[in-house]
């Protein structure tokens, strides 16, 4: 698995880098985790390296950037359907959240990596709550996926066992930042995220965001994502989560709206104004009703646009290509125009807009010299993918999971022939079945 030095040659490169090149019979060296040289495969003479890959005929992808999920909620597919949003949370997420024990948190976490992994996911931003925070990094570390633990916690507006003094989130949120922040060599990170506006006071947000800064970390905020949502803090306000958002001075280039659904024009040009970035979760939006986000418009404005699968509880699981399609599609349909969203802005979004959003833009999101050695080998030549007109295209409309052979991340590789490395993958499906099955257990005999 780990090379000091790994070269992949034959492929098709789809860079991602400013001119967008895509580059035939390719091939990339890396260094110590990096790319040190790209290009046309017969430029490479007497490079030495420890291992090479062969991707002729392949597609050498950046790797993709999930930029919110909730890696826990593998254990509770199919708990909660055809709900609203704060039904959903407040019926079946919530409860069953008081049974989740750390050990339980640990195997989904790593289920969830391996989801991610297998649909071409380099790096996760997985949003959990207080108890779980030490044991979704502990499995990100273990496996060597990219990760940032977004540390979420609840003030005000939720079930009493579910509240968390603000002093105490902060402390907690504060000693997990110093703990795993920038550990592996960068490629762990830790930021604050206090889960909605309307579950949180002034000040907690506010201290939330000095902590941000502090560390120079993100501020990872459930944002407008549901009209009953952003109903709850306009009666504790009189404003609209990006008018309370702006007002208070939170809003930044490291803030992360994620979902952004429930807002006016004004707010779009607030959170635009402010640099902030949008990160798009459309099947969690269509799951729950809230909506969908008017991306074309963001766009439009010049936002930065990332996307994430959020949890599998409300769409199902982590297979990033669906998120990808569902993108392209949804849009189109909903205004009834093809033109409205391109398979190039797809792309964008699903990489170097998400490395943009982590402020990662100069070490990850594309395939250059000096970056991260994060990628993914598709093997396109697959009934549903065969002859490619447009590799573009065909990833974001054509493709499955079951076309990516190989992920690597810092130069190593996670997934190589669509067989997990440094986890074992029977052990832990088999494992997280059982947890599943005493976590329903529990919350039935309990409530």
């Amino acid at each position: 698995m780990a090379s000091k030095n790994l070269l992949i040659k034959g492929g098709t490169i789809v860079t991602m880098d400013r001119e967008r090149r895509i580059i035939e019979d390719g091939a990339i060296l890396v260094e110590d985790g990096r790319i040190t040289s790209i290009g046309k495969a017969d430029e490479f003479g007497g490079e030495k390296a420890d291992r090479v890959i062969d991707a002729s005929g392949k597609y050498i992808f950046p790797g993709f950037i999930n930029c919110h999920t909730h890696m826990f909620q593998v254990l509770l597919r199919d708990v909660a359907m055809d709900m609203v949003l704060l039904d959903w949370l407040k019926t079946s997420i919530w409860p069953s959240i008081r049974h989740l024990r750390e050990e339980d948190i640990y195997i989904a976490a790593k289920l969830g990596i391996i989801e991610n992994i297998r649909s071409g996911v380099t790096c996760i931003v997985d949003n959990q709550y207080p108890r779980n925070y030490e044991a979704s990094i502990r499995a990100m570390h273990e496996s060597g996926i990219r990760g940032v633990l977004a540390c979420g916690y609840y003030e005000i507006n939720v079930p009493e066992d579910l509240r968390m003094d603000a002093d105490k989130a902060l402390k907690i949120c504060e000693e997990v930042i110093r703990r795993w922040h920038g550990r592996d060599e960068g490629r762990l990170r830790v930021c604050p995220a206090p889960m909605h506006p309307c579950f949180a006071s002034k000040e907690l947000l506010l201290k939330s965001k000095e902590l941000a800064d502090k560390y120079h970390t993100y501020l990872h905020v459930h944002t407008a994502e549901s009209v009953k949502d952003v109903e709850l803090l306009k009666q504790m306000t009189g404003k609209t989560d990006v008018e309370y958002l702006h007002e208070l001075g939170i809003l930044d280039e490291r803030f992360h709206a994620v979902h952004a659904v429930q807002v006016s024009p004004g707010e779009m040009r607030m959170l635009a104004s402010a640099h902030a970035n949008i990160i798009h979760n459309p099947i969690s939006n269509a799951y729950t009703g809230a909506g969908v986000a008017p991306i074309p418009e963001y766009l439009r404005l010049g936002c930065n646009v990332a996307l994430g699968t959020d949890g599998p509880a409300s769409g199902g699981n982590h297979d990033f290509l669906q998120s990808m399609k569902f993108t392209a599609l949804i849009h189109k349909g909903f205004r009834r125009d093809p033109t409205v969203m391109r398979v190039s802005e797809i792309l964008e979004m699903a990489t170097i807009n998400g490395a943009k959003a982590l402020g990662m833009e100069d070490e990850l999101g594309s395939l250059e010299a000096g970056k991260r050695a994060d990628l993914i080998i598709l093997d396109l030549h697959k009934p549903h993918t065969v002859y490619v007109h447009d590799p573009i295209a065909n990833l974001v409309y054509a493709a499955t999971s079951e076309n990516i052979e190989t992920v690597i991340v810092d130069g190593e590789i996670l997934m190589e022939d669509r067989r997990i490395t440094y986890i074992d993958e029977e052990e832990v499906m088999a494992e997280a079945s059982k947890v599943a099955e005493r976590l329903m257990e529990r919350f039935s005999r309990r409530g």
